[in-house]
């Protein structure tokens, strides 16, 4: 039986590397625990040097109530070092035939290596080996003789975590040969089966994954095209009447007046006939005449940009390169004469 409890320790320790039990690093904890001692093996001095569970002159009583207290220090999350008090109960021995009866008690302090193995965050097993200073004293006939040693200590048990601080465990421990039976006359292995609660000091909740913050998505600068052959006169940077009013109409809608402190760009556009300086210096006084008068209406001078870029950004593409007629070109190529309207920041309006 002792080899094989001493096995399952040394196997636990052993196997405790692989997974860690739900405990924090570096903090306190502290319980206490209650239920049922057994004494066992026992044996007594030269007056029944026989197995006292065997001897015909006595009877005993070996189950009592054991219980204690405890504290330990975690020092990883499947290792501890494990202190305390534990009060073993005592084993009757009623003598037969005129044999006067007899009592032991024992009770001590412990100190154990506690190694954990966790199936759960929440639920471990576990293995403790150490150390058991006792004191062990008999009685009869109204006398008593006490003796003091150390003996080794194993035990198992399992844990489950309530919560962050609060923890329940139920544990099976051993102690052996507590007593000297040459110096109090009985000595005997000592069994506890306890149930226990375990407080744990500064345990900090686990971290709750804060949820990401919503990320809009960055809006496309809205785009409104305005027809230069619509606002200006052939090869002119003046805005007609109708380019007025068009531009009025641009200014008076929702999304413009909810945007008047984004950056405006005005952006003017050519066709491809006529040079390369002259299309960009046309369509850059175009552009600025569209600013102007966006300014005039209210628009803020200091959000609003204007810039000619020419031909240099066709929307045609290849669909009037078969068109040799000038006046045919000239109307194919409307599109690409335009003045368009950036708006940083503002949504389409749905």
């Amino acid at each position: 039986m002792k080899k094989t409890l001493i096995a399952l320790i040394a196997l636990n320790a052993f196997t405790v590397t692989n997974a860690n039990a739900a405990a924090d690093t570096d903090t306190w904890y502290g319980g206490a625990k209650l239920g049922w001692s057994h004494y066992f093996d026992g044996n007594g001095d030269n007056d029944f040097n026989d197995n006292v569970s065997n001897a015909t002159d006595f009877e005993t009583s070996s189950d009592n109530v054991g219980g204690g207290v405890f504290a330990g220090y975690q020092i990883n999350p499947w290792l501890a070092v494990e202190g305390g008090y534990d009060y073993l109960g005592n084993m009757q021995i009623q003598g037969n035939n005129g044999v006067a009866g007899a009592k032991m008690g024992s009770q001590g302090l412990q100190l154990s290596m506690k190694a954990s193995y966790g199936f759960t965050d929440n639920w471990d097993i576990y293995g403790r080996a150490g150390g058991f200073a006792y004191r062990a004293e008999t009685e009869q006939d109204g006398d008593s003789q006490f003796e003091t040693g150390v003996r080794p200590l194993a035990a198992v048990g399992t844990e489950y975590e309530f919560n962050d601080n609060w923890a329940g465990r139920l544990e099976y421990q051993w102690v052996g040969n507590v007593g000297n039976s040459n110096q109090i006359g009985v000595s005997s292995d000592v069994s506890t089966v306890t149930a226990g609660v375990v407080y744990r000091f500064g345990a900090e909740a686990a971290p709750v994954a804060a949820a990401p913050a919503a990320v809009e998505a960055p809006v496309e600068p809205q785009r409104f095209n305005l027809k230069s052959d619509v606002m200006f006169a052939f090869n002119s940077a003046v805005l007609s009447a109708e380019g007025e009013a068009a531009v009025r109409d641009l200014y008076n809608r929702p999304e413009i007046q909810a945007a008047k402190d984004k950056t405006t760009m005005v952006i003017g556009f050519t066709d491809r006939l006529g040079s390369q300086d002259y299309n960009l210096d046309l369509s850059a006084k175009r552009a600025q005449a569209v600013a102007n008068e966006l300014v005039r209406l209210g628009m803020p001078a200091q959000n609003v940009q204007a810039e000619g870029r020419g031909a240099s950004e066709p929307v045609t593409g290849t669909t009037c390169d078969a068109v040799t007629a000038r006046q045919e070109l000239i109307n194919c190529l409307a599109p690409d004469r335009r003045v368009v309207i950036e708006i940083a920041g503002v949504a389409p309006q749905q």
